[in-house]
């Protein structure tokens, strides 16, 4: 027999076990290690909003983000938003899913993207979206504590388009 033969042979046995060596660091590396539950209160002010107006907020993974349906994947809350335009939102549950070994958050199975949705009695609502995924990344939102922001914005400034989430920092 010729000796190329048996060289071809391990080199396409090395190849391959590399290639399913490869693929299995792959699956290990997208999959989590462990999923955490990160709490986030939200308090936001918002002056001159109309009367009667309500609130609902949108939490989930920003892939997720619906649009203008607010439907699918994620947690969602829908509030009467007082005259002084102050309110706190229910406790925000989000899951952090972790990597295996470097513990970095794995953006696919994190709720990283809060949007606010400001709905007055006549006229079209308007937005605002809390991305917080550097809150993640500097360990700011982490599991056993609570992470509260204040957001005051004011009526006129909010977002009159959801906009996709790609333009979320």
């Amino acid at each position: 027999m010729d000796p190329i033969h048996y060289r071809r042979r391990w080199y396409y046995a090395l190849w391959s076990a590399l290639l399913l060596l490869s693929a299995g660091a792959l699956v290990l590396w997208e999959s989590p290690a462990r999923t955490d539950l990160a709490s986030l209160q939200v308090v936001l002010t918002v002056p001159g909003v109309p009367g009667g107006s309500r609130l609902q907020a949108w939490a989930g993974p920003r892939k997720g983000w619906p649009g203008a349906g607010w439907s699918g994947q994620g947690a969602f809350a829908d509030l009467a938003l007082p005259a002084s335009g102050a309110a706190t939102l229910p406790l925000l549950r989000l899951p952090i899913a972790r990597r295996r070994w470097t513990g970095d958050y794995i953006p696919r199975g994190t709720w990283d993207l809060v949007m606010l949705k400001v709905v007055p009695p006549s006229g079209a609502p308007r937005y605002y979206a809390l991305p917080v995924a550097n809150d993640i990344r500097v360990g700011l939102l982490r599991p056993k504590y609570r992470l509260t922001t204040s957001i005051d914005i004011s009526w006129v400034n909010l977002g009159v388009d959801a906009g996709p989430p790609n333009r979320v920092p």
